[in-house]
């Protein structure tokens, strides 16, 4: 019953290879805004006074520079099918219920001590220090900064077996963004720039 969890991991692990090149792609895009944060504080206070033409202008830059600012949303939404397949899973296939994984005693039901949302929670609080905030305001900032406690409530409901495949994503997500940053200590503007 033990091997649902591990089961559980090892879908998480081919998940994760399988977007491993698309969620490179939107870690340096990220990287790459940040270089551009200076141009873009310039951009802001030239246009304080017409938001249509400072937001005209800074997709322009994002464009020039090959910058996608939804591109740290896309790995996420295509893995929306999965969590409500792996979710519909938990609820309804009979074989689950009552399979348990370390101290977990069944899968489909809640963590009872809360653990697994909590640790979740907590690997939020360490990627969201790893993710470049600076372009933000400072009210997007406070919502981002409240997000891994959201998330930690709406999980203490959800099947432990779903908890554990996202804190399984979020732990190679963090080992990937580490990856990055390690590989990448730094990307200077001149670095986004297109090629000619």
């Amino acid at each position: 019953a033990g091997n649902w969890g591990w089961s559980i991991i090892v879908l998480t692990i081919f998940i994760n290879m399988a977007m491993f090149p698309l969620r490179h792609k939107s870690v340096v895009s990220m990287r790459r805004m940040q270089a551009l944060q200076p141009q873009l504080n310039a951009m802001k206070e030239k246009f304080k006074d017409n938001k249509e033409i400072q937001t005209q202008e800074t997709m322009k830059l994002f464009k020039e520079h090959k910058v996608n600012p939804m591109g740290g949303c896309l790995p996420t939404l295509i893995q929306f099918p999965v969590w409500i397949a792996l979710y519909n899973v938990m609820l309804y296939t009979v074989e689950l219920y009552g399979t348990n994984f370390l101290y977990l005693q069944d899968l489909t039901e809640a963590d009872p001590y809360g653990i697994v949302p909590t640790f979740y929670a907590l690997l939020m609080f360490g990627q969201q220090r790893m993710m470049p905030t600076s372009s933000m305001d400072e009210t997007q900032q406070k919502i981002i900064k409240m997000m891994p406690l959201m998330f930690a409530f709406f999980m203490y409901s959800f099947p432990s077996g779903l908890v554990l495949y996202f804190c399984v994503n979020m732990m190679l997500t963090i080992l990937q963004q580490w990856f990055i940053k390690r590989k990448f200590p730094s990307l200077p503007v001149d670095a986004a720039a297109p090629s000619k």
